[in-house]
């Protein structure tokens, strides 16, 4: 039995003999075309009877150890895409600069043999490399026809959903493609249609015609008796997708998406990626760039340490930083055993990178000084924290202790093993606060802006922000589950206003200001505007496919510690911009620090002693003294 190392060798060989009679077969024809007309019969019976025989073997030779230099022989034919036939360029060139170089010397032809003149060398380049990347795409196409082939008679059986684009740019070019090459899915693309006039009658691949208007969809969907509509635009701003998204919808046909440009992978889109329409995909904001030289100064093979790793910003931090930021080791901890196993999974499967789950409660200062000391990080993200409000009324001591506490267990470890960089992760709740939960938050952050003037070796960034929309607890899972068990949808109050951004971007953002922060500064992150919760649950209903009228929509009032409207930046505090667009900075101001350490010393002499409503209200006062001061303290600045 032959060996497969041995047909490989062969393959090889045989790529090798069919280029070197493709650079054969363009030097005679540059020959032909440069000599024919342009020199006296003398001087072309002399190039074409005495320079071409002798120099053909050298020239083939020289191009063929090109392409082997430049490693051309490394890639498959079946596989070639423009950036193969790019490639091809550079031996191409690196030969003919070569052959070039006796012209350049003053050498006439009949003086060194090897003196080609240099229009056959220009026009024999340009012959090499179509003629070699013709020859790739041939076999391309030939194994690709091959597959559809057998793709289609596997297919026959199947019911295709016929289907119409929303879109004519290169989303939907690239979906067509796709569907061409897969006929086995259950997609038959029927049109397209684009609000862009030129585009009207024209085709995208696979012969797919462009037939009108997008406001024209309902007419069109209801002639071609389609089954589906496909959303194919990822640039699309929020407000436009909403007005599309209302017009699919008055189809009555499923309405699906591709991702927006934050998720798509290096820009490509699969079949795979389509999807229903969802929340996330009308706030439509822009992705993080995190390929910065902050970043890479501020990750790249360093050690990294997230606390709550296993809640939803402490995991999409983590999956962020292996995927995007080089680091040399992630250790992930988290108090939940279950989150943190589920999260390991999860990155067994998908990363390369070295990360290792601790099981911890950053509230046991012993424990979590062993931990860091062991394992020596460079960089903490802190987002361990309990973060829903109305359950943190009824529970003060267990806020109190979890987010201020463990912050400050957190900080002053970091700052005593000197810690390079501690990013600490708060809430818009900390503005103005009135529940439990954002005033923990507050004073977690002067904690934190107090360590900062301590310890002078690490550097402490908070970064806030506000809504995440997705996350676990908040408001769209809650409303998943009222959906799937034809419950009314629960919103606070008709004129309740929050601001959201998508988990993705929040996590992005974070990264970014924790690596351009300075030492006891304060970052905000742009939300954007701020959406009506009633709109918002409107939205959620639609997207779901009922109809208004088909879901009930219950007004429960505000809970306590809610507010109609939430800040990301107290009156008093101001902000500066940065060179990034979507992040803002509270510079630190001298706020006494004394003053600080005694409100947390009160708080924490009496988190046992009094009891869970009269700890309450001195949690709640305490911050609030702490506000006043401040704002008088700032105020003379």
């Amino acid at each position: 039995m032959v060996s497969k190392d041995l047909v490989n060798s062969f393959k090889r060989i045989f790529k090798v003999l069919i280029d070197a009679l493709a650079f054969g077969l363009s030097l005679v024809i540059a020959y032909k075309l440069r000599l024919e007309h342009n020199v006296s019969n003398a001087s072309i019976y002399w190039f074409w009877q005495v320079q071409l025989p002798v120099i053909i073997g050298p020239v083939i030779a020289i191009r063929i150890t090109s392409l082997l230099i430049f490693q051309v022989y490394s890639r498959l034919w079946r596989y070639t895409e423009v950036n193969e036939l790019l490639e091809l360029v550079k031996p191409i060139l690196a030969s003919s600069v070569l052959f070039a170089i006796p012209r350049i010397l003053g050498f006439s032809p009949k003086e060194f043999i090897f003196s080609i003149p240099v229009g056959v060398i220009i026009i024999d380049s340009a012959l090499c490399l179509i003629f070699l990347s013709s020859i790739r795409l041939c076999r391309k196409f030939q194994v690709q026809n091959r597959i559809i082939k057998k793709r289609i008679k596997n297919s026959q059986s199947l019911s295709k959903k016929r289907t119409i684009l929303i879109g004519a740019g290169i989303g939907a070019q690239e979906l067509a493609r796709k569907v061409e090459l897969h006929p086995e899915l259950n997609f038959e693309i029927i049109g397209a249609l684009d609000d862009d006039e030129r585009k009207h009658g024209t085709k995208l691949a696979n012969n797919i015609k462009v037939l009108g208007s997008i406001k024209s969809v309902h007419e069109i969907a209801s002639k071609l008796n389609a089954d589906q509509v496909v959303i194919a635009i990822p640039s699309l701003g929020a407000g436009k997708l909403r007005t599309i998204i209302e017009l699919c919808n008055s189809t009555g046909l499923d309405t699906q998406i591709i991702p927006g440009v934050d998720q798509l992978a290096e820009g490509k889109v699969t079949v795979e990626q389509i999807r229903k329409v969802s929340l996330e995909d009308l706030l439509r904001r822009d992705p993080v760039d995190l390929s910065i030289p902050e970043i890479a100064n501020f990750i790249n093979r360093k050690t990294i340490l997230i606390t709550g790793a296993g809640g939803s910003i402490g995991s999409e931090l983590t999956k962020q930083i292996i995927k995007f930021c080089n680091p040399k080791k992630v250790y992930i901890l988290g108090r939940g055993e279950n989150s943190i196993f589920q999260l390991s999974q999860e990155l067994s499967n998908i990363s390369k990178i070295d990360f290792k789950p601790i099981i911890c409660d950053i509230r046991d200062y012993n424990q979590l000084y062993e931990h860091i000391e062991r394992i020596a990080p460079d960089v903490v993200f802190h987002a361990a924290a309990h973060k829903h409000v109305s359950l943190m009324e009824d529970h003060p001591k267990e806020a109190f202790i979890n987010n201020i506490i463990g912050t400050k267990n957190l900080a002053e470890i970091s700052g005593i093993l000197k810690i390079q960089t501690l990013v600490n992760i708060s809430t818009d709740k900390a503005v103005n606060p009135i529940s439990v939960m954002g005033c923990t938050k507050r004073i977690a952050e002067l904690v934190v802006n107090s360590c900062a003037k301590r310890f002078s070796g690490t550097k402490y960034v908070s970064v806030r922000f506000g809504n995440v929309i997705g996350s676990r607890g908040s408001v769209v899972p809650v409303w998943k589950y009222q959906l799937k068990n034809k419950l009314p949808l629960t919103v606070t109050a008709k004129d309740a206003y929050r601001f959201f951004m998508t988990i993705s971007e929040a996590a992005g953002l974070v990264i970014k200001a924790g690596a351009i922060g300075n030492s006891g500064e304060l970052m905000v992150l742009d939300m954007g505007e701020e959406i009506n919760i009633y709109e918002l649950a409107q939205d959620f209903i639609k997207l779901s496919g009922f109809q208004l009228n088909e879901v009930k929509i219950n007004i429960i009032g505000l809970r306590q510690g809610e507010k109609l409207k939430e800040e990301l930046v107290d009156y008093y505090e101001g902000t500066n911009k940065t060179k990034y667009e979507k992040i803002f900075v509270i510079s630190p101001k001298q706020f006494p620090q004394n003053t600080i350490e005694s409100a947390y010393d009160e708080l924490f002499s009496q988190v046992n002693k009094l009891s869970l409503n009269d700890f309450k209200s001195k949690l709640i006062s305490s911050t609030k003294e702490l506000n006043t001061l401040e704002k008088k303290v700032f105020s003379r600045i």
